[in-house]
């Protein structure tokens, strides 16, 4: 996987850097069902995260995972984590709890991604998949994931481009989500898309220029089209949108970013 572009920081060691990669044709192709594109989603960002601990010297740790599901749950046990927390807005269901009571490592918590219970720089990993867009507030939920995280955040979220602004205005792609269980209070919720420069300023809020890094990994990708039924449809897709994606603007629609620390996180925010 090549780098095709890198960001300019201040000139100093301690810069922040970002880097972004597409996602690999090859990768897409072996998709072939529901399950299998959120099984790959999920894989692909803790091997990337697992390389960046590896660089480190480092093994995974513990994982902090936001609005969980049985999904996260399967993915995570088969991996060497210290401990593994869920949590989300709803009640454990069944198979969460069968999980849980299998692995002593899992436990299950609710919690609200916008103001998190627990103290600063709690777990190695936080990661959330495709919960950030169901706040109303995702960028609080961002800063929260980087407040209690200690080692790195992975978030698998809508990315916004020039091309997914088209389909939007022409009514193909989602601008509000209805009657979503993962929503507060089942709200209507805006479909928040993140872009490079919206990430890349967060970071330089909280860390200045002190050394963090964002490795973004772009693509086209939906459930809907990717895990359809019909192999035919699931490779047209595919290969229509890596194709797109080296059309400027056109990267992608779906992100996985993995976002490490600097070392210039300000004091938690206090009362006056």
């Amino acid at each position: 996987m090549n780098p095709v572009s890198e960001g300019q920081g201040v000139a100093s060691a301690r810069a922040n850097r970002t880097r972004v990669y597409r996602r690999p044709l090859r990768d897409l192709l072996r998709i072939d069902s529901t399950m299998d594109f959120h099984r790959y989603g999920i894989e692909h960002a803790i091997e990337r995260y697992r390389v960046l601990r590896e660089e480190q010297g480092l093994g995974l740790g513990t994982v902090l995972s936001i609005g969980s599901t049985y999904r996260e749950a399967r993915r995570f046990i088969e991996h060497p984590f210290d401990k593994i927390r869920l949590t989300g807005i709803l009640d454990s269901d069944d198979e969460l709890r069968e999980i849980a009571s299998s692995d002593p490592r899992v436990r299950y918590q609710k919690q609200n991604c916008e103001r998190l219970s627990y103290v600063s720089g709690s777990f190695d990993l936080v990661f959330c998949k495709e919960s950030l867009h169901h706040l109303a507030r995702p960028m609080q939920g961002l800063y929260e994931m980087l407040r209690v995280c200690r080692g790195a955040v992975l978030v698998l979220e809508p990315y916004d481009s020039q091309l997914d602004w088209l389909l939007r205005r022409l009514g193909l792609s989602s601008v509000y989500e209805s009657n979503q269980l993962g929503n507060l209070e089942l709200r209507d919720n805006f479909v928040y898309r993140w872009d490079r420069k919206q990430l890349e300023f967060a970071l330089k809020s909280l860390y200045l220029e002190s050394g963090s890094s964002l490795e973004l990994t772009l693509g086209w990708m939906s459930s809907r089209f990717n895990g359809h039924p019909n192999r035919a449809v699931r490779r047209v897709f595919a290969v229509a949108g890596w194709l797109v994606g080296f059309v400027p603007g056109s990267r992608g629609n779906y992100m996985t970013a993995l976002i490490a620390p600097g070392r210039d996180l300000p004091a938690d925010p206090e009362p006056f």
